[in-house]
């Protein structure tokens, strides 16, 4: 491969020389998991050759790869001042990384990242607790990246330095903006909390079918007109769960030769509210309503009985979650088990990781591709739990 003197030599460059793709380089330059030894030393050897690295590794890459016996703060990179402090850390179990076999092999503590949208959201909330509840007994450092916008998420993920910061990204939920192809060649290997995405180790529920299951509900209690709310996130778009639930509400009406009746509102600390004030200013309520959320259904509630619009006669409300307040306000809904998302989502990331240790220890690169976990996809169950807020049309 011929470079001018002038043009810069990239992870790009390095990957067609190799013929790898780009994460492989990444991987290999970072010490991260999934990279046989004889495949990495191979990568080293090209980017140093096209003057990517330099000889004494002054770029900063392979700092995990030190001759002789490290010691365990030289296993990780050290956190920039800046960076969020990891919330779980645990000692480190041992890692073999690419080295001349001459050479002791380092330890190497397997790091996670959790990259949630706001942990305060119950659902968002209680996949966190199930990540915990997995990786806390573990030898893994467990970082958590919340409250980040698309732009600023989406800047974090293709870092091509990510692996030197993370072995691996668990993502709640699945991000809209970032495609299959895309997730599967990050620097790193990801996993998804939250939402199933076939091609990509993931975990969830079938929210289409709790579209359906909620409409049908309704229906077979004689309800002819169902209406569907849903809020569109800070990008002025549905959710990927919302949507999906929307689906399902639009297949069960069509199959009934319903009309369909979609209320979106902008996302606010109170979207029940902003929900509720909608339909209370149209000529006619519907008869129920299907909330994405038990979250909105609450607050829709709390405003239609300060409207005097009394909950299940005059309207019949069904949420999705199965919140704590759910079961306080007798909301009738489709209950998830969001923890156990999380625990499973957790599970399958360590068994990822120990995947691309086994690899980078017996040479074979494609062990963790060909892994079941690396695109192993779990649909958990939902239920309907019957409360006060439905009842049987009036006849």
């Amino acid at each position: 491969m011929e470079l001018s003197e002038d043009q810069p030599v990239g992870m790009a460059d390095i990957a067609a020389a190799a013929s790898v793709a780009i994460s492989t380089v990444s991987r290999a330059l970072s010490g991260a998991p999934g990279v046989s030894a004889v495949k990495r030393k191979e990568i080293i050897e090209i980017a140093r050759r096209l003057g990517y690295l330099n000889t004494d590794n002054s770029s900063g890459y392979l700092s995990r790869q030190a001759s002789g016996t490290a010691s365990q703060t030289n296993a990780v990179p050290p956190r920039n001042a800046t960076e969020d402090p990891p919330v779980l850390r645990a000692t480190a179990s041992a890692h073999p990384v690419a080295s001349p076999p001459t050479r002791v092999l380092e330890t190497k503590e397997l790091r996670i990242t959790a990259v949630v949208p706001e942990s305060d959201r119950w659902i968002f909330g209680s996949i966190l607790a199930g990540i915990h509840d997995i990786l806390t007994p573990e030898d893994v450092s467990l970082q958590v990246k919340q409250g980040l916008s698309a732009s600023e998420r989406a800047r974090f993920l293709s870092n091509p330095h990510l692996a030197s910061q993370t072995d691996l990204v668990i993502l709640v939920p699945a991000p809209r903006d970032i495609g299959v192809e895309e997730l599967k060649h990050l620097p790193v290997p990801a996993v998804i909390a939250g939402t199933v995405v076939p091609g990509i180790p993931s975990v969830g529920i079938d929210d289409v079918a709790v579209g359906q299951k909620a409409t049908n509900y309704l229906r077979n209690l004689g309800l002819t007109s169902v209406a569907y709310v849903g809020f569109l996130d800070h990008d002025g778009t549905s959710g990927v769960a919302t949507h999906r639930r929307g689906i399902g509400y639009e297949e069960a009406m069509a199959k009934a030769g319903l009309p369909v009746w979609h209320v979106k509102v902008p996302f606010t600390p109170n979207p029940g509210r902003a929900a509720a004030e909608v339909l209370l200013a149209g000529e006619n309520l519907p008869q129920g309503v299907i909330c994405s959320s038990d979250e909105i259904a609450a607050d829709m509630m709390g405003i239609f009985r300060q409207a005097g619009v009394s909950i299940p006669d005059d309207i019949s409300i069904i949420g999705v979650d199965d919140h704590p307040i759910a079961g306080f306000l007798g909301l009738t809904t489709i209950g998830q088990p969001a923890r156990e998302q999380g625990r499973e989502a957790a599970k399958l990331a360590l068994r990822i990781l120990e995947s691309g240790q086994a690899a980078s220890s017996n040479g074979d690169a494609s062990a963790l591709v060909g892994d079941d976990a690396a695109s192993e996809t779990i649909t958990l169950p939902t239920r309907l739990i019957i409360r006060e807020t439905t009842r049987r049309a009036s006849r």
